[in-house]
Parts: C-alpha cells; structure tokens; sequence
C-alpha cells in the first residue's frame, strides 16, 4: 500500500515516509528549529497582512527564500496563503501580498497551498490574471458543488479534512465531484490521526483505502516529485 499523504499539517507529527508523508505549515515569521529530514511549506497567511510591519517583513523572508531556505531544508510548497472574506484584514492587501507569492511560486517552481474563505471566484480571477502554471491546492475545502467544480476546471486541487467530520452529507456530495485524482486530504490544526481521515473518507466514499492511499500518493509523486 502507499504511503498515507497528509497534505497540509500544523503540528509536528512522527513522519516514516515509508508509511507517511506529511507537509508541515510553518509561517514565514517563524522559521526556527526546522527539522532537515521533513517537508514544509512556508508563507504568509491572509490573517496576519493586517500588520504592515509583519507585512513587510513576511515579504521580505519570503523575497529570499530560494536563496536562504531552499538549500537548507525541504520546502516543498508556498503556503498557506491565500484570501479570507471572513477576517478584518483589508481585502486588497490581501490580495496583493497572495499575488507576491504566487509569483515567487513561478519564480522557484514550487506549488502553492491556498487558504481560500469566501473567495473561491476571486481565486479563480487571479489565477486567470497571473496566468500561473504551478500547481494550486485549496486546503481545507468546505465550499458546496459548484465552487468544486468550478476550481476543478480551472486546474486547482481540492483537499478535504475537517468537513469529513463535521458535514458528512457535503463532504459526500464533495467526494462525488471530486475524482481522486485531483484529491488531497489533511489534518491542518485537528489533533487526529491522518489515517482516521482516510478512513473516514474511503467510509463516506465508498472507495476502497488501497485505490484511496494509492491515487493520492500519485497525486502527490505528480506535483512534488519522488520522495
């Protein structure tokens, strides 16, 4: 069987990338006591642009990433960043620190890992704008059908964890939509195994845990590249 993907995590899990391969968020403005042997993605969330100096500053690791990080350790992806309707950060700020990312995504050939609240059609309109071609992950997808499909057709992968939990109607509506082969799942802040995610997935899906493990592990291979 393949190893058990966890997509987008932000706490420190054991890590045997024989059995599990898990990328561990860490925000731009504390990237201290990294662990060589485990993946990461770095970036600025939505909610923390509010401060200009975080701003500025966040922009500024971030501008020398590829030259300070990328030989140190395994970044594997930018993010989580993003736009969140939800938050009292200014919108347009917000946009603009989410498009320097995804133009350092282009600029180091690196995905990018989506925080997306409320935003699923300004999602949409940047990616058309920036005409970017790395690949775009919204983690922690709870939208309904056709903000599925409608990311789905635009190239974008979904990833599904809390709603599996919290909404098993939607999530089963979401995982009919969703082929496999454009599926992640995660933990993000759930203190809970990756395995009872898949479990509870391939239960509301009727997917067998092989096929499951197995066409995200591609998925996965696919965008990062061997392990």
């Amino acid at each position: 069987m393949s190893p058990c993907v966890n997509i987008h995590t932000h706490l420190v899990n054991p890590v045997d990338n024989k059995e599990f391969i898990e990328i561990q968020n860490i925000d731009v403005d504390n990237i201290v006591d990294v662990d060589v042997s485990r993946f990461y993605s770095i970036g600025i969330h939505p909610w923390k642009v509010g401060s200009e100096e975080l701003r500025n500053s966040g922009i500024e690791e971030l501008s020398d990433l590829k030259s300070r990080c990328i030989g140190d350790f395994n970044v594997k992806a930018i993010g989580e960043c993003g736009l969140d309707r939800a938050c009292d950060v200014d919108f347009e700020i917000q946009k603009e620190v989410f498009i320097k990312q995804i133009e350092l995504s282009e600029k180091i050939a690196k995905p990018v890992i989506i925080h997306a609240v409320r935003t699923y059609s300004d999602i949409i309109s940047i990616k058309k704008e920036t005409k970017a071609k790395q690949t775009w992950i919204i983690h922690g997808f709870q939208g309904n059908e056709m903000s599925a499909e409608q990311l789905l057709k635009h190239g974008i992968y979904l990833s599904l964890g809390d709603v599996l939990f919290k909404n098993e109607t939607k999530a089963k509506r979401l995982l009919q939509i969703i082929p496999t082969e454009r599926l992640f799942l995660e933990t993000d802040v759930a203190e809970r195994k990756i395995t009872d995610v898949y479990e509870k997935a391939a239960s509301l899906s009727g997917i067998e845990m092989d096929k499951l493990r197995n066409d995200i592990f591609n998925n996965f291979v696919k965008i990062f590249g061997q392990i």
